[in-house]
């Protein structure tokens, strides 16, 4: 079922800014590295993600939030089925496993992730 937020990402235009901002004036300590675009920040229950993003505008409400699944593939024929606009026609690697996003109704994208061990 495609109703547990697993993580949640905020895209930025300066990773170093922001992450200054989220360690030194929020007190989030840094998790993990992937590259040198993102971080993941420790939090208690969904990890916060930081990703600068390079190529594209980014305005202040580049909040990301991503939908656990445990079949992407078969999550994304379901939905297809039903009219949802898919950013990628087929699902594409990341760090944690693979993901898709999706887009509601308002344009809004939602990233629905794949963990792969």
């Amino acid at each position: 079922m495609l109703n547990r937020i697993c993580l949640i990402t905020i895209k930025v235009s300066d990773l170093e800014r922001a992450l200054r901002f989220y360690t030194e004036v929020l007190d989030f300590k840094i998790s993990k590295r992937y590259g040198e675009t993102i971080v993941t920040l420790e939090q208690n229950s969904v990890p916060l993600v930081i990703e600068e993003i390079i190529d594209q505008k980014v305005a202040g409400s580049g909040v990301l939030f991503a939908i656990r699944t445990e079949d992407l593939d078969g999550d994304v024929t379901a939905l297809r089925a039903k009219g949802v606009n898919f950013q990628f026609e087929k699902s594409e690697a990341c760090p944690p496993g693979k993901y898709n996003v999706i887009e509601d109704p308002f344009g809004n994208q939602i990233e629905l992730l794949e963990f792969v061990s």
